[in-house]
């Protein structure tokens, strides 16, 4: 296989587990891959479209489409590798956005509980997908969503609205 060339492994022929160290491992094509990092091809617009595997070492071996409809156990542990990979919690309610000129220090209510983070520039670290969604990026480059500002609380909108 050249650089060039794209190799997609067949879902239902692929077997994934973690060894005793917690790392990630691939049965496909009669053939052990591993340790291995699996990543979301389009993590915020098309999630479970396609994923990429990679080496340990960040080498491209392949990509899988329709990753659903392989076997539960392997999917099991896919799905909890992307969840910690991709840990991405819903912003459902904004407590207070402080603004001392260089940072935003954001109060939050998430689906994982309560947040307080900052935010060191609008422009780079609040990404707008739609006119309603909106990803933010913190300090420490941990990400929040807001997937549709539409749904919450009034004055939640406008305390996003009057700071990016």
């Amino acid at each position: 296989m050249t650089a060039l060339e794209a190799r997609e492994f067949i879902p239902q022929e692929i077997k994934f587990w973690k060894d005793s160290w917690e790392r990630l491992y691939m049965e496909a094509e009669g053939k052990v891959w591993g340790p291995v990092k699996v990543q979301r091809a389009f993590p915020l617009t098309a999630s479970d479209a396609m994923l990429i595997v990679q080496d340990d070492e960040g080498r491209y071996l392949g990509m899988i489409q329709e990753y659903k409809t392989m076997d539960e156990a392997s999917l099991v542990v896919l799905e909890e590798e992307l969840e910690r990979e991709y840990f991405l919690p819903k912003i459902t309610k904004i407590h207070e956005i402080e603004d001392d000129l260089r940072l935003l220090t954001w109060h939050v209510e998430t689906d994982r509980g309560p947040r307080v983070f900052e935010v060191q520039n609008r422009r780079a670290d609040i990404q707008w997908f739609t006119d309603t969604h909106v990803v933010i990026q913190d300090a420490d480059g941990n990400k929040y969503e807001i997937s549709d500002l539409s749904k919450l609380d009034p004055a939640s909108r406008q305390k996003v609205e009057m700071e990016v």
